[in-house]
């Protein structure tokens, strides 16, 4: 793949969790941006969050155990969840995914934001 592909896959989920509403200066954010842009290049990874995808992410970035990965994002995701909720991501995929009191788990925001870049979405928002 080539460099530029790389940093607009980059990019573009950066965006997409800044939109929803993820603040960009938690560590959770940065976690959840490589677990999407991972699941874009390894799909299958999504079936096996806490055993597969988790161990990759603390294995980059010098983590431990892999639920502090998890608790991460999951501080994130109840942050953006208590802000602002979650109905920027029904405007995203242009249908109604989440009504104002659900929270989707981090395995969900995850592929929603993977699916978003896949399916070309970004370019019509």
């Amino acid at each position: 793949m080539s460099e530029e592909k790389l940093l607009e896959i980059k990019k573009v989920v950066k965006k997409a969790f800044i939109r929803i509403g993820i603040k960009c200066d938690m560590l959770g954010y940065k976690y959840l941006c490589q677990c999407s842009e991972e699941i874009i290049f390894h799909p299958e990874l999504i079936e096996n969050l806490c055993n597969g995808l988790y161990k990759v992410i603390a294995a980059k970035n010098g983590v431990e155990r892999s639920n502090n990965i998890e608790r991460a994002m999951r501080t994130a995701i109840e942050l953006c969840y208590d802000t602002t909720g979650f109905l920027e991501l029904n405007r995203m995929f242009n249908m109604n995914l989440f009504t104002i009191n659900d929270k989707p788990t981090a395995g969900e925001l995850i592929k929603l934001v993977s699916e978003y870049y896949c399916l070309d979405l970004w370019k019509e928002n």
